[in-house]
């Protein structure tokens, strides 16, 4: 087990959280709503980072996607190198 430093964005809200190296999508997900205070039956978040500015933002979307951001996190020790971009969306929630 080891922790890397992960820079959160949400908006003009900054957090940073330590992630474990083995951590999952639904993890990571769970990590998100509790640092924001968001309700998961209220809204959805979706993850991005920016690789390289020539390129569109890498979405996070699965374990595979987690691992491959926690590698490129562990290469570069700089907590606000490739920050993680929160966008919120309410929840259709069925009555």
């Amino acid at each position: 087990m080891g922790l890397i430093h992960v820079c959160l964005l949400n908006g003009s809200q900054v957090s940073l959280v330590l992630i474990d190296r083995s951590c999952g999508y639904l993890r990571l997900v769970d990590t998100v709503m509790k640092e924001f205070s968001f309700d998961p039956a209220k809204v959805a978040v979706t993850m991005k980072y920016v690789l390289n500015s020539d390129l569109p933002p890498i979405a996070i979307k699965s374990d595979e996607n987690v691992l491959s951001y926690m590698v490129l996190k562990d290469m570069s020790r700089d907590p606000a190198k490739y920050p993680i971009h929160i966008e919120v969306t309410t929840a259709d929630i069925e009555k």
